[in-house]
């Protein structure tokens, strides 16, 4: 399942596309008038089916199945929605077999089990000195004991009249008024460093780990073994468990950014920087995939994520797509450019 779109603040629009191999017309889409942030697939039940979910900024929750959507609505989890109470949007989906968490700005957390309601879980609220609101951020993951690992970020505070705006008077600007709305703030804001930090959410209770304060993470990576995968900015790659505390690992080159991190067959694939490499926790050993067009984009991968599942690793880049790679064949999964149009009118079967 993927979800393409166009950032538009005042026109949002998503696809998103579902992939069955196992079927004569292998494609289902779904269009909805929102910006998907997160995308998950709830486990098969004895009475139902595997159903696909996904998660709008504006606490939108939609279940989809055989091209069809049954949409809940967090309640205020929300920037510009009309239910909105200030907490902002939100932006990570983790599910686990029926359980579904969200997680956004000012540490909002909710839950539900299947098709239930949601129920909020409270994570208080920390203030610094010259700083704002603590943001859970987009990454989060499951430990096979079911308590949930999250990062937060919190950023320096600037003059209230800019950074205390109603998101309904947000919801009236344009796309060029929000975004120097955005640039303002940012020079407003103090010379302080935004602080990072790494929850372990266990028994009802938020526990912080000890994780440096200056990194920026960007996966959550949890291994079948259930040791724990952490990167980001700057060659960033932590590893440990919440038991045991996490170490840094330093390599040759660890300046770029890892977007993503998965076991394969035993071994670490990252994406880092521009390219798709194995990990053996001192270097960064080249993977270059068989591209399916190799004249678009130079020859050049444009590597988004990497996630394994079984025997399969799915491959997913910026701009030749979604592919599996059983550890030797690399194989394209051919995607009708009419599915990625907004104006779409069905398939041939």
């Amino acid at each position: 399942m993927v979800a393409v779109g166009e950032l538009d603040y005042d026109d949002p629009f998503t696809a998103i596309l579902s992939y069955d191999g196992t079927q004569t017309q292998p494609w289902q889409r779904v269009d909805v008038q929102r910006d998907i942030y997160d995308l998950g697939f709830l486990a098969a039940k004895a009475e139902t089916v595997v159903t696909d979910v996904a998660l709008s900024d504006e606490g939108d929750v939609y279940l989809i199945h055989d091209g069809q959507f049954e949409r809940s609505k967090i309640p205020g989890a929300s920037a510009l929605s009309d239910d909105a109470t200030g907490l902002g949007a939100v932006y990570s989906l983790v599910v686990r077999d029926q359980q579904q968490v969200v997680t956004g700005r000012s540490r909002q957390m909710y839950v539900r089990n299947g098709r239930g309601d949601w129920s909020t879980l409270s994570a208080g609220e920390i203030k610094l000195e010259g700083y704002g609101s603590e943001d859970f951020g987009d990454k989060a993951a499951f430990l096979s004991d079911g308590s949930l690992l999250l990062s937060s970020s919190q950023r320096p505070s600037g003059p209230k009249g800019t950074l205390m705006q109603d998101p309904r008077i947000r919801a009236d600007m344009t796309a060029e008024e929000l975004g120097e709305l955005m640039a303002l703030r940012r020079a407003e804001s103090s010379d302080k460093d935004p602080i990072t930090r790494l929850y372990h959410y266990i028994d009802g209770a938020f526990k912080a780990l000890d994780v440096p304060p200056d990194i920026h993470i960007r996966d959550i990576y949890v291994a079948p073994d259930d040791k724990v995968w952490i990167t980001g900015v700057d060659g960033l790659v932590l590893t440990g468990t919440p038991q045991d505390g996490f170490r840094r690992l330093d390599f040759h080159g660890d300046t770029e950014t890892i977007h993503s991190i998965t076991q394969f067959k035993g071994d670490m694939i990252a994406v880092w920087g521009t390219g798709l490499y194995q990990f053996d926790g001192h270097r960064m050993i080249l993977l270059k995939p068989k591209l399916n067009d190799p004249f678009r984009n130079r020859d050049t991968p444009a590597p988004m994520k990497v996630q394994a599942v079984g025997d399969i690793m799915f491959y997913f880049d910026h701009k030749h797509g979604v592919c599996r790679w059983d550890g030797q064949t690399w194989d394209w999964i051919y995607v009708p450019p009419e599915l990625l149009e907004q104006d779409f009118s069905g398939l041939l079967r």
